[in-house]
């Protein structure tokens, strides 16, 4: 399903945060060109986990999941023939997704008042770790900085009694690539009305602010200040309980208001029925005695069959699952999630979908895997921007692509 056909898009970016943004567009079917620096390509061409353990440009687990659906060049823009050639895709562009420190571009000649007055409709999204302007603006960031000073590390992950603890998985650039997305579509239908496209100045610590976690707006809301370890001695919403093939997280939702009796029932234990696990102050004080009347009978439960009978009585439970269990979910294969796409040198891969389906449609099927570097350089450069074989053969001679 290609809702966004008839919109172009530029990724001249190399971060996670811009490729990742980029990728929500291609996905829905946009037209999409990755714009990489000649030979090095993409930082994150060089990150492992490689496949086959391997280090491999084309091989970047990270690489290949951030980039579907994208057509790739290689593009040498410090050169003024990079550039001219930059101008004349953004000419006919409808987005462009940047991530150089602010200023950079303009040095180039390359700002935004030139790109706007080549392309007055086009949408500009600059992704930085700090925004265009204030003060730490031109400071180096990274997804640990972010979370640091976005106030996660204070109060969001780890223990109350333990150092900060950081989010893997290089949350806060993919929750800015997700407001990126959402703000370029919203660009998108103002230039419908007034033809006019915009500067989107996005910065990944305001973007990890935004977010409703439970940190920021308790304190702006009432000037308390949430801390580390809210499932520390939780037992009962939030520690994580070892069952006989994983672990679980049992909560007190879906108990209609009494979760001790209900979980009582379930787990065959009167003894939960004690006036003092009544409250949830009352659990946390006595929380190791309630451990040791929860926890022997959850490791007599596999993990599927311990969920099937709690989600069955209206329970709610936190399934911990490794990727094996992921990828292998019953429940995913009925909605045929993951889809298998094919890459030239890394071979057949099982990617998961977007998480939703457009009339009962995964956007997904039939997508086209990560660009090798340069191997659209013939296609765009050549054929779309009408540059000979003679040309492109002096472009890569001069290492312009």
């Amino acid at each position: 399903m290609d809702i966004l056909s008839d919109i172009k898009v530029l990724e001249v970016a190399n971060s996670l945060s811009g490729a990742f943004c980029a990728k929500l567009l291609a996905d829905q079917g946009a037209n999409t060109v990755k714009v990489e620096p000649p030979g090095w390509g993409d930082p994150a061409r060089r990150e492992p986990p490689f496949i086959n353990g391997v280090p491999d440009p084309e091989g970047s687990t990270i690489f290949l999941a951030f980039n579907t659906n994208k057509r790739g060049i290689t593009l040498d823009i410090e050169q003024p023939m990079g550039r001219e050639l930059l101008l004349r895709l953004v000419a006919d562009a409808d987005v462009l997704i940047e991530s150089y420190p602010p200023g950079h571009l303009e040095s180039l000649g390359l700002g935004y008042q030139v790109l706007r007055e080549t392309n007055p409709g086009l949408v500009v999204s600059s992704i930085t770790y700090f925004g265009q302007t204030g003060p730490y603006r031109d400071y180096r960031g990274g997804d640990l900085v972010v979370q640091a000073l976005g106030g996660f590390l204070h109060a969001v992950t780890g223990s109350a009694d333990l150092p900060p603890m950081g989010t893997a998985l290089e949350q806060m650039e993919i929750t800015a690539a997700r407001n990126g997305a959402i703000a370029i579509m919203a660009a998108l239908l103002h230039r419908q009305q007034s033809g006019e496209g915009q500067h989107i100045d996005l910065s990944t610590m305001e973007a990890a602010v935004s977010t409703p976690s439970g940190l920021i707006h308790p304190y702006s809301f009432t000037g308390r200040s949430p801390k580390r370890g809210g499932s520390d001695g939780n037992v009962m919403d939030g520690m994580h309980l070892s069952t006989k093939d994983g672990e679980v997280t049992l909560t007190t939702a879906g108990t209609g208001g009494r979760p001790m009796e209900a979980w009582s029932e379930f787990l065959e234990e009167p003894r939960l029925l004690d006036p003092k696990f009544a409250t949830r102050q009352g659990r946390m004080e006595n929380w190791e005695e309630l451990h040791s009347l929860v926890a022997p009978t959850l490791a007599r439960w596999n993990n599927l069959d311990l969920m099937r009978e709690t989600m069955a009585r209206g329970l709610v439970i936190g399934l911990v699952q490794n990727p094996q269990q992921v990828v292998d979910s019953p429940h995913l294969a009925e909605r045929a999630y993951f889809v298998e796409i094919d890459h030239p040198e890394a071979g057949s891969l099982k990617y998961p979908s977007p998480g939703f389906l457009m009339d009962g449609v995964n956007s997904m099927k039939g997508s086209k895997a990560a660009p090798t570097l340069g191997e659209h350089n013939s296609e765009i450069i050549g054929g779309e921007l009408g540059l000979s074989a003679e040309e492109l053969g002096l472009l890569r001679a001069s290492q312009v692509i």
